[in-house]
């Protein structure tokens, strides 16, 4: 007999979740499977779509489902493994919405390895982080096959279309290069970040932050700052690479670029090398002070490229510095216990049961039993690609 949700205590409502949403998946993989057996016999789809009352997209993003990752019969009876049978060995562990945005990745025709890596982020993540992650190996390796010599001539160069409107508003729209579109994201995003008193809506900031921006160019002498600093752009890249202009380089928010473009950027702008635990800056403070320095900021945007909350896109500007183990208790202002988080998932460490840890410079995150009950360590990969994760102690 169900027992009604108001009777249940909080830790029952948080498994009463997890078996409905389990009952779900499985539910939607009979699905996938009666609707592959009536391709397979050739009944009419529209006599199914009509008994299951389903919209023809959905019934379209089924069936691409069913023919990716579940097994088939060949024409002489054969069975046959599915098409991607590393997404088919976990397709009962998934819900729709992850299957759909796998289903899109591979139509990406992304690298080797692809699949796998956004198979391992699908069980930690929401279907929305897939597909940024997605997309964002998508960006690298485009990015990858650009033509060093032939780059200027690829690279579309800024652009801007402008057009009056009444009571002389104008509306602009256009495209900018990686290096202004970097330069242009480092002084918007300190004038544009979430404030008590200003509108909620992203557009609406940022609209009123470029008028800012506007402003200030027009006196030249005043130029926005964050945290103390002068507007930059931090570009991590190899030595190696830079040296020669063969290769890529990584701006913050994980935006990519290449080694020639980094070195144009380099020809103009102060070159502030991230050296982690290096000796040329002091990275390690231990006890003796609580806040993080400005070496440490640097070395934490580079490790961690963002927020390290498990599938969280926010970029390195929008993050504080997380002692794993609180200052107040012991904890050292050290790069092994220090750890980027927007505000919102700051707040849900503090007050949650999710648990942090850095396990070869990576930030990992164990999840209460009630989210994962077997708690398996979770990365950000939206930042990172994923690097093996020993087991970590309960």
């Amino acid at each position: 007999m169900e027992i009604a949700p108001a009777l249940l205590t909080d830790d029952g409502v948080f498994d009463a979740v997890v078996e409905t949403e389990a009952a779900l998946r499985t539910l939607h993989v009979r699905r996938l499977r009666l609707l592959a057996e009536v391709l397979r016999r050739g009944l009419d789809t529209d006599t199914y779509r009509r008994v299951v009352r389903a919209d023809p997209r959905e019934v379209k993003r089924w069936t691409t489902q069913a023919t990716l990752f579940l097994p088939s019969t060949s024409p002489t009876g054969q069975p046959l493994p599915p098409l991607h049978p590393v997404t088919g060995a976990v397709v009962g562990e998934l819900s729709d919405g992850h299957l759909t945005e796998l289903a899109r990745a591979i139509s990406l025709r992304l690298p080797d390895g692809s699949e796998e890596i956004l198979v391992e982020a699908a069980r930690s993540v929401e279907p929305k982080a897939v597909r940024q992650l997605a997309d964002r190996i998508r960006d690298r390796a485009e990015q990858d096959r650009v033509d060093e010599v032939d780059e200027p001539a690829a690279e579309t160069g800024d652009v801007l279309h402008l057009r009056d409107l009444p009571g002389g508003r104008l509306e602009f729209f256009g495209e900018l290069s990686a290096e202004s579109g970097a330069r242009f994201t480092a002084m918007l995003e300190p004038l544009s970040a979430p404030r008590p008193d200003g509108p909620r809506d992203a557009a609406r900031r940022r609209g009123e932050a470029f008028a800012d921006l506007i402003h200030l160019a027009s006196r030249s002498t005043d130029v926005p700052s964050e945290a103390g600093e002068r507007p930059h752009i931090s570009v991590t890249i190899d030595h190696e690479a830079l040296r020669r202009g063969v290769g890529h380089a990584l701006l913050d928010g994980d935006r990519h670029l290449s080694a020639a473009q980094a070195r144009r950027i380099a020809c103009d702008a102060t070159v502030l090398p991230v050296v982690l635990g290096g000796m040329s800056e002091v990275l390690d403070l231990g006890r003796a002070k609580r806040t993080v320095s400005t070496a440490q900021r640097r070395a934490l945007h580079a490790r961690d490229r963002g927020c390290a909350f498990p599938g969280c896109h926010r970029p390195p500007q929008w993050c504080d510095a997380h002692h794993i183990q609180h200052w107040a208790d012991g904890g050292s202002t050290d790069l092994d216990n220090l750890v980027l988080l927007c505000r919102t998932h700051h707040s849900l460490v503090h007050h949650s049961h999710w648990r942090v840890a850095t396990t070869g410079g990576t930030p990992v995150f164990i999840p209460p039993r009630h989210v994962d009950p077997a708690q398996r360590p979770r990365q950000n990969l939206l930042h990172r690609p994923p690097t093996p994760t020993p087991a970590l102690a309960a």
